[in-house]
C-alpha cells in the first residue's frame, strides 16, 4: 500500500468530482442570477497564492484572489484572469465578492473580518 498515491488518488477525486454551483443574484442579467461555478478543492499551488497575499497583510487582495483561483464557468474555465484583479478590487463591491468566497471555500468572510486583519 502506497500512502502517498493514495492520498494523491484522494486529492484527484476531489478535483475531478462534479462542479458546484452557486446564483449570484447582484450579476446576473435581467433578473436571472450570474451562476459561478467551482471545485470542493483547491491545490495548495493556488492556495499559496492566496496565502502569501494574506501574510502580507493584504487581506482583500487575497479574497480577490480567491475568487480568481476560484471562480469556474460551467465547462471548468477560470471566468477572472489576473489581469483583472486591480478591476475586481476598485470596481465590484466588497461584500458580494467576501460572500462569492465564503461560499465557495466554506468559510464565513464579511468585509467587516478582512478589514479587521
Amino acid at each position: 500500500m502506497d500512502i502517498l498515491e493514495n492520498a494523491k488518488n484522494h486529492f484527484r477525486e476531489r478535483l475531478g468530482g462534479d462542479l458546484q454551483c452557486l446564483e449570484v443574484p447582484e450579476w446576473g442579467t435581467d433578473g436571472i442570477p450570474a451562476k459561478l461555478f467551482f471545485k470542493p478543492a483547491i491545490n495548495f499551488q493556488s492556495q499559496e497564492k492566496i496565502i502569501k497575499l494574506s501574510e502580507e497583510g493584504k487581506k482583500a487582495e487575497a479574497v480577490v484572489q480567491a475568487l480568481i483561483e476560484r471562480a469556474l464557468n460551467e465547462d471548468g474555465t477560470r471566468i477572472f484572469k489576473q489581469a483583472n484583479r486591480l478591476e475586481l478590487m476598485k470596481s465590484v463591491d466588497p461584500e458580494v465578492v467576501a460572500r462569492v468566497v465564503s461560499e465557495m471555500s466554506g468559510d464565513d468572510y464579511s468585509v467587516e473580518d478582512i478589514e479587521k486583519n
